[in-house]
């Protein structure tokens, strides 16, 4: 996908109630999905109009303002689900364990556990990195191709700017070699709304995009809200550079963070041919 498509993809336009959970992002942008519909906001919860004494029959509830979602989402069993690359080329397929309270984003991209915009952020996705930023937030003309090494996009994502990345480590998961390093958003970035950062370059939708890099074909890896997370495993796939994306939010709590990584070490990839 490229800049103008938002994931789900964390990169299709989504909606659905929250449970109490980044990465990034995807197939479909939450914000601009063509030919989706936005899962209908939760009821209003009436709540009973505080009085001094007993309430007259009769007497109207005060509403409370239902949660606003972003996402399209459907609710998970707890259990393993099976997921989608990032990309549009030919990949093997994954499955995640979740635990209840968990959900999928439109088009099996994305596992989340906080749909609401005004909850925290906490999912995984999986990509096939196509193009990187060398700046985040001022994107425009700063896209390149890292080339395809494990190497060489670790080389590209621990330069790019504002990011504070990690010292990289050589990491297995999944039975899978690579390299393991982790970024951030800065916590002072200026953010008035969801996902938009006031200084950033605008794409042609208006939003103002904080993002790492886009999806081979699909999708946009951009972010939330301000300090949050990225736990990003490279890593070589039978030959296949494919990056794992662990995210969260700095208003997680370690109780989400501990279920974050469960989802994570319960990945799986199929290899076998199809």
């Amino acid at each position: 996908m490229n800049a103008s498509q938002r994931p789900f993809t964390l990169v299709v336009a989504l909606a659905v109630a929250l449970l109490a959970s980044a990465c990034s992002a995807a197939a479909v942008d939450p914000r601009q999905t063509a030919g989706s519909s936005s899962v209908p906001s939760a009821a209003l919860a009436a709540q009973p109009t505080a009085t001094l004494g007993p309430t007259p029959p009769g007497t109207p509830s005060t509403p409370t303002p239902a949660p606003t979602f972003a996402y399209e989402v459907t609710a998970l069993t707890a259990g393993p689900h099976a997921e989608l690359v990032m990309g549009t080329g030919r990949y093997p397929g994954y499955t995640v364990t979740v635990p209840t309270g968990w959900f999928e984003l439109a088009g099996n991209h994305f596992v989340i556990k906080y749909p609401s915009v005004d909850g925290p952020v906490l999912g995984l996705s999986v990509w096939d990195v196509g193009t990187v930023f060398r700046d985040p937030c001022h994107w425009q003309g700063q896209g390149f191709d890292p080339g395809p090494g494990v190497g060489e996009l670790v080389t590209a994502l621990v330069a790019q700017r504002m990011r504070n990345a990690t010292r990289p480590t050589d990491v297995t998961l999944a039975g899978y070699s690579g390299r393991y390093l982790e970024w951030s958003v800065p916590a002072d970035m200026k953010s008035s709304t969801w996902t938009n950062f006031d200084d950033c370059d605008a794409d042609t939708g208006g939003s103002r995009d904080f993002q790492g890099w886009l999806g081979n074909g699909m999708g946009n890896r951009y972010e939330q809200v301000p300090g949050q997370v990225d736990q990003l495993w490279v890593l070589d796939v039978d030959g296949q550079r494919l990056v794992v994306d662990a995210t969260y939010s700095p208003d997680t709590t370690p109780a989400d963070r501990n279920q974050l990584q469960q989802v994570v070490s319960s990945l799986r990839f199929d290899t076998s041919p199809s």
